[in-house]
């Protein structure tokens, strides 16, 4: 038996070339409008309008209490073999940091980080909508021609789609552009951010370890990033992590010295180390920054305690601060 095939007339033809034809333009508009709304979104917080080094207060500075052990579960992955534990020195008594450029006050700590590949996976959704949007002319071809490999090109296009919009959704509400850490130094406890800075949760200091690890950023220039890692996380928590910090750490020495000062700034019996001061004077003499942005970074009461510091000469005042 022959096959049937449906003859197409000149007409027809045409009509549907001029059919495909303002499909093509409407998804050209829609791609570039997409891409421009993603952009502007994920790039809003990462790019300031201008050059400055203005505080972005992405999370309320506060403290969640302790995580219960019957609520937290042990951290669940192995940390890579290429990744170095750095552990605080023995002795309190050791040599200031005179490049501590870490934010924080009398009363905290922070160390956070920006997670620039967070940007290229929520792109990702272009390719979603262009597979969507060709699904749709496929299904529109089938009926129209009624050949089968347009309903499979279809199937097949929707199978890539789906999963990439899954994906794009977990990235966008389960993690964050800019991620903080807390250490508040009166309570001793150190406060973890939960997926796009919807919550937060609290650990011990010593339940906090801190790696370094070597990373190329390309022609032959190695540098190495800090990572902090909880040892136990809330049940709740659908996927647990290592933080990022934007403290780039020379070698492991230097990654001894700072954690061994944080440590010291934890511990009450101590009074703050002064290698925090030159950030502190350093927040007072920003230009970027106006009284309203001291009092929310530093406080009122450690202010009327200015100076701090000697930018000029490099120097600590002789002051002790608690």
């Amino acid at each position: 038996m022959k096959a049937h095939h449906k003859e197409v007339s000149p007409t027809h033809n045409r009509s549907w070339k001029k059919v495909v034809a303002l499909l093509a333009l409407g998804l050209q508009k829609i791609v570039s409008k997409v891409m421009e709304t993603e952009g502007k979104k994920e790039t809003q917080m990462l790019t300031p309008s201008a050059p400055v080094d203005k505080v972005v207060h992405d999370r309320p500075i506060e403290e969640t209490p302790l995580l219960k052990i019957e609520d937290s579960t042990p951290r669940d992955f192995n940390i890579s073999k290429g990744m170095l534990k750095v552990s605080p020195a023995v002795s309190t008594r050791t040599q200031p940091v005179q490049q501590n450029n870490l934010f924080s006050s009398n009363k905290r700590v922070a160390l956070g980080g920006a997670d620039f590949s967070r940007t290229g996976k929520l792109a990702n959704i272009v390719f979603a909508y262009m597979a969507s949007i060709i699904a749709l002319l496929s299904i529109i071809f089938y009926f129209g021609s009624g050949d089968s490999l347009y309903l499979w090109l279809t199937t097949g296009l929707l199978a890539f789609a789906l999963p990439l919009f899954v994906y794009v959704y977990r990235v966008k509400h389960y993690t964050s552009e800019v991620l903080r850490v807390d250490f508040f130094r009166n309570t001793g406890l150190v406060t973890f951010p939960i997926g796009n800075n919807e919550g937060s949760f609290s650990l011990t200091l010593d339940e906090v370890e801190l790696y370094i690890v070597k990373v190329s950023s390309g022609k032959g220039v190695r540098h190495n990033l800090a990572f902090l890692a909880p040892l136990r996380y809330p049940k709740t928590l659908k996927r647990q992590t290592l933080y990022s910090t934007d403290w780039e750490p020379k070698d492991m020495d230097s990654s001894v010295q700072l954690w061994s000062e944080i440590h010291r700034f934890m511990d009450t019996t101590q009074p703050i180390p002064s290698s925090f001061y030159k950030g502190w004077q350093e927040t007072i003499e920003s230009p970027y920054l106006d009284h309203q942005d001291h009092i929310q970074i530093l406080g009122e009461d450690l202010i009327k305690q200015a100076p701090f510091y000697d930018l000029k000469n490099n120097r600590p005042l002789d002051k002790v601060f608690w």
